[in-house]
């Protein structure tokens, strides 16, 4: 079932202020001459708003801690489709920085929203389904936007389709004036929610009843949920926080910002499918949209998966076939190869990025959940900012395939660490009571 009408409609408005962020990716890479860019511009175009919001979450934080979540989020969606119609004006690069600019500070509250949305209406049995279908609903947008954006401007040209998206921003912003957040709980049943344990039968239907106590061990509940078990270890939230800027500096940054190029670098401008001629921006737009559309369908289900088998288990199994997928895709020299390994890579990438969200959501306590979050937004956008400038920098220094199989590495040695600090963690208990 779904999640409460508030999460929603809150993910829903996320979804379509999206749409122009991700029409940037699919079709930048291969349409900058004709905007008049030099090449090295598209990577600072494309990591600038992510720059910014390492200053702009903590604000986003502060003020939606303290104004509540509603009025800054309804502000940054209207904003978000103004940024997105300048995409299309033809105004030249510094009205595009300046756009990506300000859409770096939209995304920061749009986002915080989002979390917050979901992390105040679950419990921890179903903190993992809200928080994966906030990420698959958002998702969804990005998979429009790649799925149809690279089409439609190679059909109705680059400007009517920014302002094609733009007016759909201000219609899903105008729907969520129609909904209000639900009423805070009361500090007994927040208490009751925030001592369930995943042992008890989870619930993902929505109505956020207060979870069942059961006499599951530390160890079940660790691995399980960390919620409160490891509130107190500041090494573990340090520690998801830098595997949060590991994955988005290799998928959100390094492999989304780069596929076009390597599209075209190794299947040039035009390329041929069955009996079709692709271009380039279309084909990259359609391969990026696999990734939003398994962030929409397999999101919320993986989310799920985390709440039920536990954050651990689900997460390693992830950075594993993360970490084959690159280093497949940095071999593939077939479109079909090219195609199934950024299958691969994409899928076993919403299934991290959505555990990691869990993990950061369970260390959250009620009344520091907007602070954790901001600064956990803030270690994923540097690393997804990062990727872009680094990925376009040294592609010509080590080649696309030295970059991804050195990615590989890295995320590695990430899931070492964390499995390494994790199980430290939920052996605590043992010696030192909560």
């Amino acid at each position: 079932m779904l999640p409460p009408r508030w999460v929603v409609a809150v993910s829903l408005a996320v979804a379509a202020a999206i749409l122009g962020d991700s029409l940037l990716y699919a079709v930048l890479p291969a349409i900058w001459p004709g905007l008049g860019l030099r090449v090295e511009l598209v990577g600072v175009l494309l990591s600038v708003n992510r720059f910014v919001r390492v200053a702009s979450n903590p604000l986003a934080g502060w003020v939606m801690g303290r104004m509540g979540v509603r009025g800054p989020f309804l502000a940054a969606v209207f904003l978000a489709a103004a940024t997105t119609a300048v995409y299309g004006l033809g105004l030249g690069f510094a009205a595009l920085l300046l756009a990506r600019l300000w859409w770096g500070v939209c995304w920061s509250f749009l986002r915080l929203g989002g979390y917050l949305a979901a992390l105040e209406s679950a419990g921890d049995q179903n903190r993992g389904y809200y928080l994966g279908f906030f990420n698959g609903v958002t998702r969804g947008g990005s998979f429009v936007a790649a799925l149809t954006g690279g089409l439609l401007t190679d059909l109705l040209g680059f400007t009517n389709t920014a302002l094609l998206f733009a007016g759909a921003t201000v219609a899903a912003g105008v729907g969520v004036l129609w909904e209000r957040p639900p009423q805070p709980v009361s500090a007994g049943l927040r208490r009751s929610r925030e001592a369930g344990i995943a042992g008890a039968a989870p619930s993902v239907a929505g109505d956020n009843t207060v979870p069942s106590q059961s006499a599951a061990t530390p160890e079940a509940r660790g691995l399980r949920s960390t919620g409160r078990l490891a509130d107190s270890s500041r090494l573990l939230r340090w520690t998801v926080y830098g595997a949060i800027f590991v994955d988005a500096l290799l998928v959100s940054g390094l492999v989304t910002a780069t596929l076009g190029l390597l599209l075209v670098t190794r299947f040039g401008q035009s390329i041929p499918v069955l009996s079709l001629t692709l271009g380039a921006a279309t084909l990259s737009g359609w391969l990026l949209s696999v990734r939003f559309l398994s962030d929409f369908g397999w999101g919320p289900f993986s989310g799920h998966l985390s709440d039920r088998l536990g954050r651990l288990p689900v997460l390693l199994w992830a950075v594993g076939l993360e970490g084959v997928g690159l280093v497949a895709l940095a071999g593939a020299t077939e479109l079909l190869s090219v195609a199934l390994c950024s299958l691969l890579l994409f899928l076993a990438a919403t299934c991290l990025r959505v555990s990691l969200d869990a993990i950061a959501g369970d260390l959250a306590s009620h009344g520091q959940r907007a602070r954790t979050m901001s600064w956990y937004a803030t270690y994923l956008d540097l690393g997804s900012a990062v990727g872009p400038l680094g990925g376009y920098l040294l592609a010509a220094q080590v080649g696309l395939d030295g970059l991804y199989r050195s990615g590989a590495l890295l995320l590695l040695a990430t899931g070492l660490v964390f499995w390494g600090v994790f199980r430290r963690a939920v052996r605590a208990p043992r010696e030192r009571p909560l």
